[in-house]
């Protein structure tokens, strides 16, 4: 039974990844977009550029800062996206390191 939540909730998380990226484009692409963008507006406060999995990780304390100040499902459903997204692209860089 277990197992059969879970593969749902992946689903369920897959394909509201796939319509996200088809409205917005692909995360990890708008994520180097996004580090970019923090990276110039919090200059004045950084010594080097943020990295892609730092702005996920940036979009899941937003989406827990929502969830304290009220309930509504999408901030949980988004933080538990960001998380999927933000593992998938910090687990690249870290691999990316260690090849270097």
């Amino acid at each position: 039974m277990n197992q059969k939540i879970t593969d749902i909730d992946q689903e369920i998380q897959k394909k509201i990844i796939e319509e996200r990226q088809k409205e917005y484009g692909n995360y990890e692409e708008n994520f180097n977009v996004l580090a970019d963008i923090f990276t110039i507006i919090l200059n004045q406060n950084l010594h080097k550029k943020i990295k892609p999995y730092q702005v996920g990780q940036l979009m899941m304390a937003l989406k827990l800062f929502r969830s304290t100040k009220n309930y509504k499902a999408d901030n949980y459903i988004d933080l538990n996206i960001y998380c999927k997204m933000t593992k998938e692209i910090h687990k690249k860089e870290f691999a990316k390191k260690d090849k270097v």
